[in-house]
């Protein structure tokens, strides 16, 4: 449970979880496009990466956001604007 605390302490993190949180509200009220919502997202990886972990674990976190950020799209409204990765 310490080694949790002391992650999310951190002002990275912190800014991290703003911003995606951020950009996921904007998502679901459209106020953000799936595009932008996958930049911000794409843009907040190295925040949730803490100073100790592999870098693999961005790919995992990467996979997760954009896996998200469709079900958000597709649930709330059509997507206008299709986002692909190459993985």
């Amino acid at each position: 449970m310490s080694k949790f605390l002391d992650y999310a302490r951190q002002p990275t993190t912190l800014i991290g979880l703003s911003l995606t949180l951020g950009a996921l509200a904007g998502n679901v009220f459209g106020s953000l496009s799936e595009a932008v919502t996958a930049t911000i997202l794409s843009a907040t990886l190295p925040l949730w990466v803490s100073d100790t972990s592999a870098r693999t674990k961005i790919g995992a976190i990467e996979g997760v956001l954009t896996t998200t950020t469709h079900g958000l799209a597709s649930k709330s409204a059509p997507a206008t604007t299709e986002v692909s990765t190459n993985a």
